[in-house]
């Protein structure tokens, strides 16, 4: 599959009126099951997306492992002109201040900027370029390079974040410009200082989709207690602290998290062994359970958990068992004690998260309220015609 040709091999589509309708409205993907059954799309290409006059409509590219059809260009003569010019308009639209800044930015979000299976984040001095597959890495050529060149990084770097296969911590992985580097780079969000580790891992240590959740949270935490579930790295830990809580204790499985984490906290001037700071190995749902026995509460609850756990004896699907998570935090919140809980399912909604409040609510016998429903931060930007891949749900309830 190339892009540096104006007439690429391809097959054709031609689509049902209502989906011509919304291919003309802008929907940046098509879903190959729900396509008609005579069509095999079992192989990765270009596909040529037609009305029934045979007028042309889209380049698509054929995405098996996805299940998708991304609709990567409008223009007929030159696929690849009018993806860099998508590309170039999304940029646009960023801040060029927060970048040089070194703040950490969304320079592109897929689907919610037109460019169905992209993502760009900016790391301060470096791009990290993620894929939803290896059916689009052709697209990827020296004008996209020209363009990303413009923000004048140090390092860009590509991953491949592909759905069908289990990518053990790791992701395929290669420096486009720059020498690959395994070292952790400092990056800002907010104000505030972060480690994070471009290559060698599958995550890089900060999801800055929530970062107008942290810094809502954090001016409400001073001189409460907090207990952040599914700590990670510590970035609500952090604010936090920062913000001047009286108790922090971070709860994760991972030894490496915490201490990274601490690598957070001491790069904010924060003393991590403080006695009001605690990094606690543990299942959450162990952890809960001894807090419970041990009738102690908590002012602040994050609870930002994985779309999956599974560490040691323990279980946990975000889809499934969030709603008993829950219900389990309900049990050790203060009265009028707040609780921040996301769903990053990335098929979430709004109703869907209100629906697993309610029934955790009712699994523990205890009232509560949603007092704040987060928007999407403007970098984050969701296409109209593709709810699916939203990103991150988050909301913040007060028990009653």
């Amino acid at each position: 599959m190339k892009t540096n040709s104006t007439k690429p091999k391809f097959r054709t589509l031609c689509p049902p009126l209502p989906l011509v309708n919304r291919i003309n409205e802008g929907l940046p993907r098509l879903i190959l099951d729900r396509l008609p059954e005579n069509l095999d799309f079992t192989e990765v290409g270009w596909c040529k997306v037609l009305d029934s006059q045979g007028t042309f409509l889209s380049w698509g590219i054929i995405d098996p492992a996805n299940n998708a059809m991304h609709l990567i260009s409008s223009s007929e003569e030159d696929p690849g002109i009018d993806f860099t010019a998508r590309l170039e308009n999304a940029l646009s639209k960023r801040s060029a201040e927060d970048i040089s800044k070194g703040e950490v930015v969304r320079l592109v979000n897929g689907p919610g900027d037109n460019l169905s299976g992209f993502v760009l984040d900016s790391y301060g001095s470096t791009l990290i370029l993620t894929l939803e597959s290896w059916a689009l890495s052709d697209l990827v050529d020296y004008n996209i390079h020209k363009v990303m060149a413009t923000l004048k990084p140090e390092h860009i770097i590509m991953k491949i974040r592909e759905k069908g296969r289990k990518s053990k911590g790791k992701l395929p992985e290669r420096a486009l410009l720059g020498m690959p580097t395994k070292e952790k780079i400092e990056v800002q969000e907010n104000g505030v200082k972060y480690l994070v580790q471009p290559m060698g891992s599958l995550d890089t240590g900060l999801f800055f989709d929530l970062r107008g959740a942290r810094r809502e949270f954090a001016q409400n935490a001073s001189g409460k207690s907090v207990l952040n579930l599914f700590s990670y790295t510590g970035a609500f830990s952090l604010t936090a602290a920062m913000a001047g809580a009286n108790q922090v204790v971070s709860v994760d499985t991972s030894p490496e998290c915490h201490k990274w984490a601490r690598e957070n906290f001491a790069l904010n001037n924060i003393d991590h062994e403080a006695e009001k700071f605690r990094f606690v190995k543990d299942n959450v749902f162990n952890y809960i359970e001894k807090l419970v026995k041990r009738s102690e509460s908590y002012e602040r609850i994050i609870l930002d958990p994985p779309v999956r756990s599974i560490a040691g004896t323990g279980r946990f699907f975000l889809k499934s068992d969030l709603y008993k998570l829950v219900a389990s935090c309900l049990k050790i919140l203060t009265p009028k004690g707040r609780l921040l809980v996301t769903d990053n399912t990335m098929q979430g909604t709004a109703a869907k998260l209100t629906h697993k409040i309610s029934k955790g609510s009712e699994t523990a016998d205890i009232t509560c309220s949603i007092v704040k429903t987060f928007e999407s931060e403007p970098d984050f930007p969701v296409h109209p015609f593709w709810p699916k891949g939203q990103g991150v749900i988050a909301m913040e309830v007060e028990r009653t």
